[in-house]
């Protein structure tokens, strides 16, 4: 079975080259309505996200894997930055496959208050 640290490695790689090939593709259209100092819809800052995710935990149970991520988002304020991913993965073949992914509360910062409206007590939305 593939290490989890090289699925995701491998993971990561290919969804930043993704993005660079999405924003390649996007050039002419940024060039024919925006102004090269315009931000919105840029994807400015997305790469940068992208590339500082880095795996905190690897959790195994009878039924899945749940990989913790987390990664700054610049475009939260400085106290805010880091988010919390969690993936969880299912076997196939020789690998792995990536059945859900679920972000850390926002509205209760993964603390699971159980009277989050957003994420009702669970820690992950």
């Amino acid at each position: 079975m593939q290490p989890i640290e090289d699925f995701f490695r491998e993971f990561f790689l290919a969804r930043i080259a993704d993005e660079e090939r999405y924003q390649v593709s996007r050039e002419e259209y940024r060039r024919r309505f925006f102004t090269s100092d315009c931000s919105w819809d840029s994807h400015e800052r997305v790469l940068e996200m992208l590339q500082s995710e880095k795996i905190s935990s690897v959790e195994n149970s009878d039924s899945e894997v749940s990989v913790i991520t987390v990664r700054t988002n610049s475009f939260y304020p400085a106290d805010s930055q880091l988010h919390k991913y969690r993936y969880h993965l299912k076997a196939s073949a020789n690998t792995w496959l990536i059945s859900h992914v679920e972000i850390e509360c926002p509205a209760c910062g993964g603390r699971g208050d159980e009277s989050c409206v957003f994420c009702k007590g669970k820690h992950w939305k």
